[in-house]
């Protein structure tokens, strides 16, 4: 009779860890989902600020030379590649600031 009943429990308990996976997995998605839309939403506005005047060029520019380290990020912007001594010095301020 124990022994139905610890299967039972134990049925219970991995029924109970799947929901809870699931729930995990949902959540995940959709906090991917809103930080997609989010990155759309902050793009459209700097595109349209470039449009407007309101952010000059060459600010979006220097900002996304400061911050995009992979070359082909910075391919698709016609920034130049970065040199090896420019990597280590960004790696070298973040773990000064400790980013």
């Amino acid at each position: 009779m124990n022994t139905s009943k610890l299967d039972t429990l134990t049925q219970k308990r991995d029924d109970i860890n799947e929901q809870i996976k699931k729930i995990k997995a949902q959540e995940s998605i959709k906090r991917r989902k809103e930080d997609t839309k989010r990155k759309i939403l902050i793009g459209g506005v700097v595109i349209k600020m470039l449009k407007t005047g309101e952010m000059p060029q060459h600010r979006l520019t220097q900002l996304l030379d400061k911050h995009l380290e992979k070359q082909a990020d910075r391919a698709l912007f016609d920034l130049p590649e970065r040199t090896q001594s420019e990597t280590e010095e960004q790696v070298l301020e973040k773990e000064m600031i400790g980013a």
